[in-house]
């Protein structure tokens, strides 16, 4: 696991602090996961809650609010597709 120090790496390998890493809220991750779809952003925002409670996205709640981190879906992502 990754140090509180350690700065993660984006998609093309710059680094990135924590607060460029860190998605707040279903909105941010779905539109992160998805992209901007206003007319069916509700639907998306559902699938992130199902996604992290049914099949396995790495988010976590700080309060009552879902957070994930862009490197941490991207990598999961990324190994759905190796794992097929």
């Amino acid at each position: 696991m990754m140090s509180v120090s350690e700065r993660a790496s984006s998609a093309n390998g710059e680094s990135l602090s924590l607060a460029d890493d860190l998605l707040r809220g279903a909105k941010e991750i779905a539109e992160f996961i998805y992209g901007k779809e206003e007319r069916r952003a509700g639907d998306n925002r559902k699938r992130v809650y199902l996604a992290a409670a049914r099949k396995g996205l790495p988010a976590f709640k700080i309060g009552r609010v879902i957070h994930a981190r862009k490197s941490t879906l991207l990598r999961w992502i990324e190994s759905l597709e190796h794992n097929g």
